[in-house]
């Protein structure tokens, strides 16, 4: 079995090495943060997820570091053997949200300084069509390569790594063979796309397609706010045995995938027959805004106390990812106004800071406060709790709400439901 080396210690990397090493092989991580790097030689993740920490304490020798800042430091303590290299960085976008090839670029020329003749390389990340043929085409030496798509779901990676389907490409048959002898350790269903640009494809047809399911859902939700509908009634009854309808519920479309994917597509294919995409990609953007207009629409003075309910970019399953996350224009927008820092509080379940002058708070048991309004961004379990609805009717003014329940809070006082009105 060859070595499995990992560059990119984050959501994907991470998972991944831990599903690599339960079905055997020998994992490694390169990573370029140093307290990502020292987290994992303790074997302590830096970010949760079911799982996580369990893993890397039991498939992994506790006694020796998996974890290194870079390939030269790992091959001061390890030897050179055959290895499977995947890269898995995030993929930013610049100022005009076009994807940034460099940090990939950059890695790869590094990975092939140290390649055998029968070692691959493949890449996790998102990138735009064509990015992976580009490095087989310029960088001298890089002569085996796959493209295998990541498509977990934050919050219940490692279990989906267990059976979803694992779609294969490569620039050879060498490179397919590697990468399908890898997969099926971890996963008994392998696809094979027939060319990179395929399974470089299939990533961005995929979060393009629920990121346009949910624009179209918001959509739904403002025109249902319009006639006073209850919009989740509205796609409930929509729904009920029709099959040629899935449509989705509506609510803030973030995450470090969706946020960018959209772009990335449309940055492959810039003609003007991919506009829609983009402005779907820009009403989800749109719909945190609604939070912030209401609150100036209701109360001109800025002497006012706001909880936000979730700082993770989702709710189920439960993560503390905050890449992509609403919360963070909702607070820039509310300091823009005038909202004093300290009349800012924040409740999420797992993530424990948002940024400076701002408290959070892992349980609204914590909470000791009356709040003038409350912005629920997620669904997490927790503000399901009658005990939670008890104190929202006891202490909350005015409700803005991204994910209105079945019945109705606080009818005493105005409130906003971005997911149906009541």
């Amino acid at each position: 079995m060859k070595r499995i080396i990992i560059i990119g210690a984050g959501y994907v990397g991470l998972t991944l090495g831990i599903a690599s090493a339960k079905a055997g092989y020998e994992v490694f991580f390169i990573d370029i943060n140093d307290c990502i790097v020292n987290s994992i030689n303790n074997r302590c993740p830096t970010f949760y997820e079911k799982g996580l920490k369990e893993g890397l304490e039991s498939y992994f020798d506790q006694k020796n570091n998996i974890a290194y800042l870079s390939l030269s430091d790992f091959y001061l303590e390890n030897k050179n053997k055959d290895s499977i290299y995947i890269v898995s960085l995030g993929t930013p976008l610049s100022s005009d949200k076009t994807a940034l090839l460099e940090p990939i670029e950059n890695v790869t020329k590094e990975i092939v300084k140290w390649m055998n003749e029968d070692d691959l390389l493949i890449l996790r990340s998102t990138v735009a069509v064509g990015t992976s043929r580009y490095l087989l085409n310029t960088i001298d030496g890089l002569k085996n390569i796959s493209f295998c798509p990541e498509r977990t779901i934050e919050g219940k990676a490692l279990e989906e790594l267990n059976y979803l389907p694992q779609i294969i490409s490569g620039s050879s048959i060498q490179s397919q063979t590697i990468a399908t002898d890898y997969f099926k350790k971890i996963t008994p269903d392998i696809l094979t796309a027939e060319t990179l640009e395929t399974a470089e494809l299939v990533k961005l047809a995929s979060n393009t397609f629920r990121d346009l399911n949910f624009a179209y859902s918001n959509l739904l939700a403002l025109i249902a706010n319009k006639f006073d509908v209850n919009v989740n009634e509205l796609i409930n009854l929509s729904n009920f045995r029709y099959e040629r309808n899935k449509i989705s519920f509506p609510g803030l479309v973030g995450g470090p995938c969706l946020e960018k994917d959209t772009y990335i597509l449309a940055q492959c294919f810039p003609d003007s027959e991919a506009d829609f995409i983009v402005e779907a990609r820009k009403l989800n953007e749109y719909m945190a805004l609604k939070a912030i207009k209401f609150i100036q629409e209701v109360n001109k003075s800025i002497n006012y106390t706001v909880l936000i309910c979730g700082a993770a970019f989702k709710g189920r399953p439960v993560t503390s990812d905050t890449r992509g996350s609403f919360v963070f224009q909702i607070i820039d927008e509310l300091l823009n106004i005038g909202v004093n820092p300290t009349n800012i509080h924040v409740i999420d379940p797992v993530v424990t800071k948002i940024q400076p002058d701002i408290k959070v708070f892992n349980h609204y048991n914590m909470l000791k406060s009356n709040y003038n309004f409350m912005i629920q961004l997620t669904n997490h379990e927790m503000f399901d709790d009658k005990e939670f609805n008890i104190y929202i009717d006891k202490s909350i003014d005015h409700i803005i709400s991204f994910w209105p329940r079945a019945k109705p809070l606080n009818k005493k006082n105005k409130s906003l439901f971005i997911g149906g009105v009541f």
